[in-house]
């Protein structure tokens, strides 16, 4: 069997973490990484193992030994990178936000059916085997009719003043930085595993630190480094520190999301519970292994991973023994599994439904955000439609 031939642009956080991942599948050859310049870029490939290297994504778009594209670079240029891969006929994966509006989300969405394009967007939080099985658990009916979904996604990497990355900037990150960026985690994944969307919001932001340090030397994100005068400049915040959302879901369901990245000692902690009339289910990132299971009239569960106790649906993402746990990694690694075999297999020319979030999902997220963010400006509740 011929190996399906990657190119990359971008190897900043995440372009290596999706490298790994594709290597792990064994039908793969990463083949091209593309970076802001070739210097850039050289080094990247060296780092990385990868053969061949492009100081600008264009070159490596129009590789003809590439089949598939993944776009793991900054929020600005996933639309124009997404788009010039399906117009030239490969299949792309792109890192979540899809584009910078929801203007052109649909464009794609429309371009890549048109042109029967593989695509996809790399929600990778709802591929931990728990999260599978909880899927399975809700869609036989066992926690009865659902009511209440709420939790949060909570982090403290811009907790600081002297805190600073791309994403602070609404001209790199867009309109809405912790709804967008990790609010959408959560959402996509609840509304995965109820198998209900939401359809409306009423939402409220904080923006906490509305002057930031940006450095004039470079240091790593996450860094502990003090700033000395010289080192940086101030800088006005134009997105959220925090985001609370009160929403609305299918047949009835109520919810509250609160997502902050000012949140001392919360490193990435993803949680949710759900209840309905007859169990109630709870999940979090820092035990992903783990399955909460209430009851109201007998003692409550945790149910540990074990491939061989899971439903069929969420087996095939437990990728070890019972007692060795599946990491944040081996949610990539699910992902991609969904997204490469439906490849292999080309799904797209048998009109094979996708089984993961394609450029569809990615525009329905976008459109929630919308409305997450006029319901912030109006301060009332806002339907979310699409069109």
């Amino acid at each position: 069997m011929n190996k399906i031939r990657v190119g990359f642009v971008g190897a900043g956080f995440v372009g290596p973490i999706h490298i790994e991942n594709i290597r792990r599948l064994g039908f793969t050859d990463v083949v091209a990484l593309a970076e802001i310049n070739q210097e850039v870029a050289d080094r990247a490939a060296i780092n990385l193992g990868i053969p061949k290297a492009y100081g600008n994504w264009e070159d490596l778009v129009a590789n003809p030994d590439i089949d598939v594209v993944h776009v793991t670079c900054s929020n600005v240029l996933h639309y124009p990178i997404s788009k010039a891969c399906i117009e030239a006929e490969k299949n792309v994966i792109c890192d979540k936000p899809l584009t910078m509006n929801t203007g052109e989300a649909k464009e794609l969405v429309i371009l890549a059916k048109k042109r029967n394009i593989v695509n996809a967007i790399t929600f990778n939080m709802g591929f931990y085997p728990m999260i599978q099985e909880a899927r399975e658990i809700i869609a036989r009916g066992e926690l009865g009719k659902i009511n209440l979904v709420y939790g949060r996604y909570v982090q403290d990497w811009l907790s600081k003043d002297t805190d600073y990355n791309w994403r602070v900037e609404s001209k790199y990150q867009g309109k809405s930085r912790v709804a967008a960026d990790i609010g959408s985690h959560w959402m996509q994944m609840v509304q995965m595993v109820l198998g209900k969307r939401i359809t409306s919001v009423y939402a409220d932001s904080t923006i906490f630190i509305p002057i930031r340090k940006k450095p004039l030397i470079e240091i790593p994100t996450y860094s502990e480094q003090e700033l000395k005068p010289g080192e940086y400049e101030e800088l006005k915040i134009d997105t959220e520190d925090h985001v609370t959302i009160m929403l609305k879901f299918e047949d009835g369901i109520k919810g509250v999301m609160i997502a902050a990245q000012v949140c001392p000692g919360r490193k990435n902690r993803i949680e949710w519970e759900i209840h309905g009339t007859g169990e109630s289910l709870s999940w979090h990132g820092e035990e992903p292994n783990q399955l909460w299971i209430g009851y109201r009239n007998k003692p409550n569960e945790i149910f540990v991973k074990e491939a061989n106790l899971l439903s069929p649906g969420a087996r095939e993402f437990a990728f070890y023994p019972g007692g060795l746990t599946e990491g944040y990694g081996d949610s990539w690694r699910g992902i991609f599994t969904r997204i490469y075999n439906y490849m292999k297999n080309e799904g797209h020319k048998k009109n094979i439904k996708p089984d993961f979030p394609t450029f569809e999902e990615g525009y329905r997220i976008m459109v929630v955000i919308d409305a997450v963010l006029k319901s912030i400006k109006e301060n009332r509740w806002v339907d979310v439609k699409f069109q």
